[in-house]
């Protein structure tokens, strides 16, 4: 059985921890920090249907995957065995054309979409604005513990052997001729018959040394946590959301007009079972180590607020950020680079939607095994 060296500690690389050692391989995963310490256990904690057709599969497959294991994990993971259901809403008649164009993406996945008029939604989320131009009922949507979810994959892994690194940094692969051969760290090297890299938006740094080139920018995304006291909403209530596609940033245009701000933004209330809520969503390329444009929140409950106007008596929690990868196209790089090396990245803000989907076709790579879904869509070399 292979020796597989897993880079990062996200959902991806514990995912794929989990799913290679489920067949046998012998694993070290390697996270320079903690687990979950970056997107994975900062954002929303979600399981929704992706508006992108292509990643149904590998969607479905996590989903499976996550509520296998909710009763099997080695510590509690919080996840909905039902889904809660999304309330999505138009606030003007503006957003009708793109409401309707990512629920015919949602139709397609085989999810009920129902239309409801005024009188159906103030049955459904009585606190919502009475003013909005259109609202649908969505019956799907599944709230989870992001980080406890990571966590868990990744001590299932170490249940069968896998060895898991924290705080340890892949400093760079190690290659014989064309062959990926391992890792050095900061320990030393780790030798290894496949190395998968699924270090997020840091990827591209230990494949640039090689001459592999993937187009991944990080992106920063800004939630808000507050407690209005009482639940406000029953369900996921959302509008639609900006698009994780997000434009890199010349060097001219920040000398001449400076750091530009988040201009992606959509409204996301999350109701937690304490009675607090999330608040998300926004989009903006990570140029520097603190934010660029630390107002996000502000815009970001202003548009909360728009929709459930009670909100705006919620007392303020906290906001944090994490940075995500992305892909020109927005969709993942998964697939296999050369010899011995394999790459799993780029899911811009749906890491946890498809994680483990994800790491089923990296299993199959590792084995040489036919692909469980198509993954053309999915190869790292269709930017080249």
């Amino acid at each position: 059985m292979p020796h597989v060296v897993v880079i990062g500690g996200g959902i991806i690389g514990a995912a794929c921890a989990d799913a290679l050692t489920r067949r046998g391989a012998s694993v070290t995963l390697v996270e320079r920090d903690e687990l979950a310490a970056g997107a994975s256990g900062r954002n929303q904690g979600l399981w929704v249907p992706p508006e992108d057709p292509v990643l149904h599969q590998i969607a479905a497959r996590s989903l499976a995957r996550y509520l296998e294991i909710a009763d099997e994990a080695p510590l509690p993971i919080r996840i909905d065995a039902l889904p809660i259901g999304t309330v999505f809403v138009a606030v003007d008649e503006e957003s009708i054309a793109a409401a309707t164009a990512t629920l015919v993406a949602v139709s397609a996945g085989g999810f009920v979409v129902q239309e409801l008029d005024d009188a159906a939604l103030a049955e459904a989320e009585p606190e919502l604005a009475y003013d909005l131009a259109a609202a649908w009922f969505i019956d799907a949507g599944h709230r989870l513990d992001p980080a406890a979810l990571t966590v868990a994959l990744a001590l299932l892994a170490a249940s069968r052997g896998a060895v898991i690194r924290h705080h340890l940094s892949a400093r760079a692969l190690v290659t014989d001729g064309d062959r990926v051969t391992g890792v050095v760290t900061d320990e030393g090297k780790i030798e290894a018959d496949e190395v998968v890299v699924a270090a997020g938006p840091w990827s591209a740094r230990l494949l640039e040394p090689l001459g592999i080139s993937v187009p991944i920018l990080g992106v920063r995304g800004w939630l808000v946590r507050v407690d209005p006291r009482e639940q406000l909403v029953r369900h996921l209530v959302r509008t639609a959301e900006p698009s994780d596609s997000v434009a890199a940033v010349r060097a001219g245009d920040i000398a001449r007009s400076g750091f530009p701000p988040s201009d992606g933004y959509g409204s996301i209330v999350h109701p937690h079972d304490d009675g607090t809520a999330l608040i998300g969503s926004s989009r903006a390329a990570w140029l520097t180590p603190e934010p660029e444009d630390p107002s996000v929140p502000q815009r970001l409950l202003t548009s909360a607020i728009r929709i459930v106007p009670r909100l705006a008596d919620a007392l303020m929690l906290s906001s944090w950020w994490g940075l995500r990868p992305m892909t020109p196209d927005q969709r993942p790089v998964i697939g296999r680079l050369r010899d011995g090396l394999v790459v799993a990245t780029g899911h811009g803000s749906e890491g946890v939607i498809n994680g483990a989907g994800t790491a089923d076709l990296v299993a199959a790579v590792v084995f040489n095994e036919p692909p469980p879904f198509d993954a053309s869509p999915f190869d790292p070399f269709r930017f080249a």
